[in-house]
């Protein structure tokens, strides 16, 4: 127990919880937190141009390395520019700490006339959470940031917000600062994973789906070994892509929308999903057909049977319930050959007529895929071929795709790439996107010019919001305030300080290979027309 001020214990509280990186602007509310912060060498601060940025920078960070990762953000419009990625962060489960400023606490929500004002400012972050907390006095605040970030490691890691208000940060008090602990994780009933182990040896045709929980968690390898003991076929979930790789034998990827794996998912008499929630889009608003024995494990156990009946459901950490089924099961099933052959088939007509149907696209997929070391991160937008992506560019490796896929945001894929470069600096790492996408967060290349982050961003630029262009076309055969004005995106490049490269799809695979040789960002304007990704019955 000590005197300090409230920023001197925000400080101290996140060195002392083994927090080293914060993304953040300062500002008015924030000016005082700053000095302590920038007067110490624990952590580092990447100063960002906007709180979007620095929320997707954090999700960037946060889901390459599994740990929760911190943003500061002002009061009133500097709070509110972090809406935006704190929706991302709940859609997609990202531990991320919001550390947000507030007006002086003697006149909240006074309608006073206060700078940067907000009618219910905390009320508005609450929602947007999994848990808040306001800090009235400094001697509130440790507390608060430890069970911000306790709640990031045993729930469903969504985000945390503390509100602190200015004179909050200025004000003397007594503080205890907090050490860091370590907190278990729920492990799961151990009746119910002996019956889901005895379920699943017993089936005929079992799948695996796999979630972004079995990422999250860090599930990767257990779920490889069950599926290899299981001898039965996985599929992944569009936030779950990376974690079996898509060239492993018992892969089928995210394929479930296609008819030959919805065929397969008819037949199958036992899944077990991890991690894996089953939203609305993805699963043709609830009509894929899911089998009917469906055992679930999920950290969240609101999550358990809410889209699909469950005969098991295991509120548990994937790994660890994963770990328990292995140790549960017997040896190794081999009179599964035929079922697995039957998954690995469906994959591959699909991919056959794909490849046949939309020839641009799917070598687009191939010339990216084979310019990127295997190891690559990609960051991508919910543009034309981010679309495909999500279903068709080959991922080898856990943590190694982010994409908006549960808030669906434009402006996600470069800050959200740089915050990648960041966590995991000696990867190589990309951002796929579109030009109207980009525009939303490319004032972040000042950032990554300034922070010396060799980051490509490649462009398909088609002078529109290509997506949304394509549907106001079919539906009214007129296409309705999609047309962009874009700059040069090269130029734009260049005027930052960052090298920028013009492509053609056939030019694209060289050019990416050299861009990733390129020391600090660089730019790739392709222009090329594409659709949305094809179905088949």
């Amino acid at each position: 127990m000590g005197t300090m001020s409230g920023s001197d214990a925000v400080v101290q509280s996140l060195i002392a919880e083994g927090v080293d990186l914060v993304f953040g602007i300062p500002g008015h509310h924030t000016k005082h937190l700053y000095g302590p912060l920038m007067r110490q060498d624990k952590i580092r601060h990447v100063l960002v141009r906007h709180e979007q940025g620095a929320g997707y920078m954090a999700i960037g960070m946060a889901k390459v390395t599994g740990r929760p990762a911190t943003i500061l953000s002002t009061a009133g419009p500097g709070a509110l520019n972090a809406a935006t990625p704190m929706g991302e962060a709940y859609a997609d489960s990202v531990p991320m700490l919001n550390i947000m400023a507030e007006d002086i606490a003697e006149f909240l929500y006074q309608d006073r006339g206060i700078v940067h004002e907000s009618k219910d400012q905390f009320g508005a972050f609450n929602r947007l959470s999994q848990w808040g907390r306001q800090a009235f006095s400094p001697g509130e605040i440790p507390g608060a940031i430890h069970e911000g970030l306790r709640r990031l490691h045993v729930h469903r890691p969504r985000p945390v917000v503390v509100e602190i208000p200015i004179d909050v940060f200025s004000a003397e008090g007594e503080v205890a600062l907090l050490k860091a602990e370590e907190h278990a994780r729920p492990a799961g009933d151990a009746t119910d994973i002996e019956r889901a182990a005895e379920l699943l040896a017993s089936a005929a045709r079992p799948l695996i789906w796999a979630g972004g929980g079995a990422l999250s968690s860090g599930a990767w390898s257990e779920l490889a070994k069950l599926a290899e003991r299981l001898n039965a076929p996985v599929l992944t979930s569009t936030s779950g892509r990376g974690a079996i790789p898509d060239d492993h034998p018992l892969c089928v990827g995210n394929l479930s929308r296609y008819g030959p794996v919805q065929r397969l998912l008819e037949r199958a008499d036992v899944m077990l999903a991890v991690g894996a929630k089953f939203g609305y889009l993805p699963m043709g608003g609830w009509t894929t057909p899911i089998p009917g024995r469906l055992i679930q494990i999920d950290i969240d156990p609101e999550q358990l049977g809410k889209n699909y009946p469950v005969e098991i459901g295991i509120h548990a950490d994937a790994r660890l319930a994963l770990q328990g089924l292995l140790d549960s099961l017997g040896g190794p099933v081999s009179e599964r050959d035929k079922w697995v052959a039957d998954a690995r088939a469906a994959r591959a007509e699909i991919e056959a007529e794909l490849a046949r149907r939309a020839p641009l696209e799917w070598s687009l997929l191939e010339t990216v895929r084979r310019a990127l070391p295997r190891e690559a991160i990609i960051a991508a937008d919910p543009h034309l071929l981010g679309y495909w992506s999500r279903y068709h560019l080959p991922i080898y490796g856990p943590r190694t795709w982010l994409h908006a896929h549960g808030f669906g945001t434009l402006g996600y894929a470069y800050p959200t790439a740089l915050g990648a470069k960041i966590g995991a600096p000696d990867r190589p790492v990309v951002a796929l996107t579109g030009d109207g996408g980009f525009l939303f967060t490319a004032q972040e290349m000042a950032t990554a010019v300034q922070q010396g982050l060799s980051v490509p961003v490649v462009i398909f630029n088609d002078n529109a919001f290509g997506a949304i262009k394509e549907d106001f076309l079919k539906t009214y055969d007129q296409a309705y305030e999609v047309d962009l004005v874009n700059p040069d995106f090269v130029a734009f490049a260049e005027s930052f300080g960052a090298v920028g490269f013009r492509a053609t799809p056939e030019t694209l695979g060289e050019t990416l290979e050299r861009a990733l040789h390129v020391e600090g960002p660089s730019l790739i304007d392709v222009q090329v027309k594409l659709v949305r990704p094809l179905s088949i019955a």
